[in-house]
């Protein structure tokens, strides 16, 4: 049975090529495809998807819709999409709830892979801020450097 995803962006170039990308996956079914955190929500009520791939600064999105999402539909795994690598947005959105994080820089072709890797279980996060995401985690475990 293929994996349902949800894509959720509000820049519609992006918002496209993701679809593309995701429709073109095998095992992979796009089910909704959308543009702010309420329809991310009307979406999620409807579709029921085992993925909800979001970008963190379009309207209504950021870490109280992936909480309200992991709340709601403890089984729909959240993969965050963003411009921004920094640490701290990252940190939030995983304590939010989120099981990935991917900086808008990388390759958009690659996002099929990421999605499938993230109902795999565990954490992904994209190169760029994985290091002082690693560092952070490991400083708020008492691990300096160590993720547990």
């Amino acid at each position: 049975m293929p994996l349902r995803v949800l894509v959720a962006d509000d820049n519609d170039a992006f918002l496209a090529a993701a679809r593309d990308v995701l429709t073109a996956a095998p095992g992979l079914d796009v089910v909704a495809v959308v543009t702010s955190g309420q329809r991310v929500l009307e979406a999620c009520d409807q579709h029921r998807p085992d993925v909800a791939v979001l970008d963190v600064q379009m309207p209504g999105g950021g870490p109280d819709l992936a909480a309200e999402i992991a709340r709601r539909w403890p089984a729909t795994r959240i993969l965050c999409l963003s411009a921004r690598d920094d640490a701290d947005t990252v940190l939030a959105m995983l304590a939010s709830g989120a099981t990935g994080y991917v900086a808008k820089g990388a390759l958009v072709e690659d996002l099929a892979a990421v999605v499938q890797r993230t109902v795999e279980g565990g954490f992904f996060v994209t190169a760029g801020c994985a290091p002082e995401v690693r560092r952070r985690i490991g400083e708020l475990v008492g691990r300096p450097g160590q993720v547990p």
